[in-house]
């Protein structure tokens, strides 16, 4: 096992489509934060504008900006990954060299689950790290403090993260699925982004489809994990609405549990059903 995730890690980080997801996610930070400043500097560092740039930038507030851009790319992130990931193995005919010499299948799904996670945890750390040099450098330029430290919670943090990992798990693991049943890196891509998309626009007219598909699920989630006070209430209020019911945490947990579990269960049945001969 340990041999088949060092042969992995090692195709991950020289694999060119993983490379320009993290070129992009960290380019996209650092277009923000130059934004800010160069509008802070047009407006004047006297300008009200600036002010907010000043506390924006603040640390540990500054990491709110990777965390807005994870947010916003988490489930693209890892349909392109996994997407890429099983994809390039159908394309290469790796596989067929591969299982031959090893007797459990199931440990290729696994190490590919396993491998996606890491990526994205490396790619969320240094997501984090260039926010909070960002914000350094941007208060440095604006003249205002560079850290509040009164501020910094890491149990804040790690709920912040909680949600993204959600959807990064979640959209990885029907990606998996739906790439190795078509064989196809296109295909993982397409139906990941197009059902992401669908899923959404699905849940916010259908109440049973609300219900049914994750991602208002992990919005509950997120709303009871990391909302307080007036903000948590005005949010599970509109899910309630959305669902046409009031959803339990447990219920939320064990829906977005039974996609990626499901998924991954399925994806390795399928593997270990399947003839790679030829293919």
């Amino acid at each position: 096992m340990w041999n088949l995730f060092r042969a992995e890690w090692t195709k991950t980080y020289k694999r060119p489509a993983n490379i320009g997801l993290f070129l992009v996610t960290l380019g996209i930070i650092l277009l923000g934060f130059l934004g800010m400043v160069g509008i802070s500097l047009y407006e004047g560092m006297d300008s009200q504008f600036a002010e907010q740039i000043r506390q924006l930038t603040l640390f540990p507030t500054s990491l709110q900006v990777p965390l807005i851009v994870l947010s916003q790319l988490g489930s693209i992130l890892a349909i392109v990954f996994m997407s890429n990931s099983i994809g390039a193995e159908y394309t290469n005919d790796t596989w067929k060299v591969l299982l031959p010499r090893r007797a459990r299948r199931s440990d290729f799904i696994i190490i590919k689950v396993v491998i996606c996670l890491l990526f994205m945890t490396v790619l969320i750390a240094t997501s984090l790290i260039l926010g909070a040099l960002l914000g350094v450098l941007a208060n440095v330029i604006v003249g205002g403090d560079i850290s509040n430290m009164d501020q910094f919670s890491a149990s804040g943090l790690f709920k912040s993260l909680v949600p993204i990992f959600l959807q990064l798990i979640v959209f990885s693991s029907i990606t998996l699925l739906v790439t190795m049943a078509s064989r196809s890196t296109v295909m993982g891509i397409v139906f990941g982004i197009v059902g992401n998309t669908i899923f959404s626009v699905a849940a916010s007219l259908s109440k049973l489809a609300a219900k049914i598909l994750p991602n208002l699920h992990i919005s509950n989630l997120e709303a009871n994990w990391l909302y307080d006070g007036e903000q948590k209430t005005m949010t599970l209020g509109m899910l309630e609405g959305m669902f046409g019911t009031q959803v339990s945490l447990t219920t939320s947990i064990i829906v977005v549990a039974a996609y990626i579990f499901g998924s991954i269960i399925f994806g390795i049945l399928l593997f270990q059903r399947r003839d790679m001969a030829g293919q």
